[in-house]
């Protein structure tokens, strides 16, 4: 692409330059149309007297007619300034004006000076020649028209001087060959010089405007940036307790996983072996009631696993499109049995739908949890308010980025929640309630469950003046607020599948810094048939897409490289070969590795270890789909 951009360019070049030669032509044509008519009246007052009148005086009469037509094709052309496309056009125009000049000199050479003195004859060769002179700085911007002029003008006069017949006129004919063929070698290498000036000027002046034109890129882009170094200045400011608190939820969030993973497994033991036991016969009495007990723990130790999972953000949901009002309306007899007589439940929602997408289970367990805090949290009774309407966020604050949101919002009259308690209300197992009357789960659930919808909750309270929980979702059907979607597909034979070999007709650059997993990665590969470009590190990788004339399809690299990494060098390549597709390779996890911004463009991910299958499997995925996704990770 660069290579065609750079000949288009000096496509460019050579036509404005082509133009401006022929308009530096017709710019000289003043000057050069009074010389021809001056030196007529001059040639003819020397031959007047010895060559018939109406010869004379027709000659010069043709001279000044051919002068006035080309003065007007010189108005014509400065008038209509015509495209670089016609160039040619108008300069075979001037050349053909030059011709029928040259030609009538030519005339003057040969039968004005049939019965002409000596005298007159050389001053008449002076003239003519004086004029091929002209012609040769004149026209030199384009040597057609001076060959036009020259040739026929010199050669009227040689061939008269060769007709009389002794050896000084035969010598001047010489000279006047001689003449001709020196003129035109200097026109030639005048033509050459002003090509190169003209070639110089325009490329100056396109340097000039480039440079022009990214100093003003460059003093817009400084004012913008510094324009956002004093929002996002700000912006940090007040986002950099919330940064801290998702640091440490995340963190926890982590651990928790992990412990949820482990006691899942034990569990499933223990539960599996009860079971059996269980179904045995012959047990005593005493033993299943032990057995029934120790069922009820641990089925109640996976219930608190489960919480924790979706705290973490790892337990699978099945998210469906909801009416979060009908939602709320639906649940609305049993929040009120939840909240008993000395509680009372107001609903405020909004008129028209609010559509979001979560699982519904999910989203009734977030209401149930609040409601069931609030009542707590009002020891004498009170008012449990639940709100529901469509907000407008102007710019991104506390991990929400700015665009339209769906906001459900439980309030309270209980007792409050203070500064210090607030940072702590949405760890696990963190209760400010009596023992055995909390988990300390409640809470981290909802907050999980937000976060797994990719919205966010903010609370607002103040001691002994009750509590506010806003939660913000996500309007169902919304478009991404960043990033765009583009396809281009691979034309490979198959139903959208990577035939067993491919000849070559698929070119894979594979960067991996470990010398054993990119030769794995590279044997792989080229056993499928695909063609592949090795590099041991991002910046090697530039340099052979750099001198690769032909695609490169898919590149195949590792996340974590000593230098520039896999999605940098994604990043890069993209701007290059903007077809190319990504396959990103780590022993880390993809939220581990690119957890908030992913500078892969959306880039598939394959896990280490793999198989050779998956690792196929995956290419062959990534080919057919022909499709990167260019969103900001959730």
């Amino acid at each position: 692409m660069a290579t065609e951009r750079g000949a288009n360019q000096i496509a460019m070049i050579q036509a404005v330059v082509r133009s401006e030669k022929i308009r530096t032509l017709y710019r000289q044509t003043t000057p050069v149309l009074v010389t021809n008519a001056l030196n007529s009246f001059i040639v003819g007052a020397v031959v007047w007297s010895s060559t018939p009148k109406a010869r004379v005086i027709g000659w010069v009469a043709a001279m000044w007619m051919v002068a006035l037509g080309r003065a007007a094709l010189a108005r014509s052309y400065l008038r209509v300034a015509p495209p670089l496309t016609d160039a040619d056009r108008w300069g075979w125009r001037f050349a053909v004006g030059s011709a029928v000049t040259g030609v009538l000199w030519g005339i003057a050479g040969y039968s004005l000076l049939a019965h002409a003195s000596a005298s007159s004859q050389l001053l008449v060769a002076s003239v003519i020649g004086g004029m091929c002179a002209a012609a040769a700085a004149t026209t030199t911007s384009y040597v057609p028209a001076f060959l036009a002029f020259s040739l026929p003008a010199l050669a009227g006069l040689s061939l008269r001087m060769i007709q009389f017949g002794n050896a000084a006129h035969s010598i001047m004919a010489l000279m006047m060959v001689i003449y001709a063929v020196g003129l035109t070698a200097v026109a030639r290498v005048n033509n050459r010089a002003l090509t190169e000036a003209f070639t110089l000027r325009f490329e100056n002046e396109r340097l000039v405007e480039e440079i022009t034109v990214a100093q003003e890129r460059l003093e817009q882009t400084n004012r913008t940036l510094e324009q956002r170094v004093t929002e996002r200045t700000e912006a940090l400011r007040v986002q950099s307790e919330a940064l801290r608190d998702a640091q440490r939820m995340e963190s926890v969030g982590r651990l928790a996983g992990g412990v949820a993973h482990d006691f899942n497994n034990l569990l499933t033991v223990i539960l599996a072996n009860l079971t059996d036991m269980t179904s045995q016969r012959g047990i005593s009495t005493h033993s299943a009631i032990a057995l029934g007990e120790m069922r009820a723990a641990a089925t109640k130790g996976a219930d608190l696993v489960r919480q924790l999972l979706m705290f973490s953000r790892r337990q699978r949901t099945r998210p469906e499109t909801l009416d979060l009002n009908a939602v709320v309306r639906a649940m609305e007899n049993l929040l009120c049995h939840l909240l008993g007589n000395q509680s009372t439940l107001e609903l405020a929602l909004q008129q028209s739908p609010l559509l979001v997408r979560v699982d519904p289970t999910q989203i009734e367990q977030v209401i149930i949890n609040l409601v069931s805090n609030a009542r707590d949290a009002m020891a004498s009774g009170g008012v449990v308010t639940i709100e529901t309407n469509t907000v407008l966020l102007n710019e991104t604050t506390d991990a929400l980025e700015a665009g339209s949101y769906a906001l459900l919002t439980v309030s309270d009259t209980g007792s409050g929640i203070d500064s210090e308690t607030q940072q702590l209300i949405f760890d696990p197992f963190f209760t400010t309630k009596d023992v055995g009357k909390g988990t300390g789960l409640g809470l981290a659930t909802v907050y999980g469950i937000v976060q797994q919808c990719r919205g966010n909750i903010r609370v607002i309270s103040e001691v002994n003046r009750g509590s506010s929980f806003r939660i913000y979702l996500p309007p169902a059907g919304a478009a991404p607020l960043n990033g765009k979607i583009e396809c281009r597909k691979l034309e490979i034979a198959g139903a959208g599948s990577i035939p067993p070999a491919n000849n070559g007709a698929v070119t894979v650059l594979l960067v991996e810094d470990e010398p054993t997993v990119r030769n794995v990665v590279r044997r792989i590969l080229k056993r499928e048939g695909f063609r592949v470009l090795t590099a041991d590190s991002a910046e090697r990788a530039l340099v052979i897409s750099a001198k690769q004339s032909y695609a490169i399809d898919l590149l195949v690299t590792d996340v974590v490289m000593s230098g520039m990494g896999g999605p940098q060098l994604a990043e890069r390549l993209r701007v290059l070969r903007p077809s190319i597709r990504t396959l990103l390779m780590s022993g880390y996890s993809r939220d581990q590795l690119i957890p908030h911004d992913d500078p892969a463009g959306g880039a598939m991910f394959l896990a280490k270890p793999f198989t050779n299958d998956s690792l196929i499997a995956k290419v062959t995925e990534l080919l057919a789909a022909g499709c990167a996704v260019h969103t900001p990770a959730a």
